[in-house]
């Protein structure tokens, strides 16, 4: 399943255009009631150093494909849940169409937050 997941942390070295550029992201929230007790765990501040740290999870060919489409979502992370009270949550992993992070003034992951969390 595609899964379409739009980000406004726009500080984030994976955020394109509202896009997350990772092959994988992992959200973070064991114990979470609600979104505000989750977070992105992948996360990283924009700037040469975190660029370079997360060349290895970047989504390449998503990436181009996006390059040339207006139309569609190319860029579909594999989205990884601890957040075990969510009922998007399938054995660790989310199986929600569209997922929202945000934290748009985010400096560091415990800025940011999965609205899409449904308890």
């Amino acid at each position: 399943m595609d899964v379409r997941l739009t980000c406004n942390a726009d500080n984030c070295v994976n955020n394109v255009n509202g896009l997350c550029s990772a092959n994988t992201i992992k959200v973070k929230g064991r114990n979470s009631h609600s979104s505000s007790g989750t977070e992105c765990e992948t996360f990283a501040a924009r700037g040469v150093k975190n660029a370079l740290s997360n060349l290895t999870n970047m989504n390449i060919p998503g990436e181009i494909r996006q390059l040339f489409t207006n139309n569609t979502i190319e860029m579909n992370p594999n989205v990884k849940c601890d957040a075990d009270n969510c009922v998007h949550n399938s054995s660790g992993k989310c199986i929600a169409a569209n997922i929202q992070i945000t934290g748009p003034k985010a400096n560091v992951s415990a800025d940011t937050k999965c609205e899409t969390f449904i308890e």
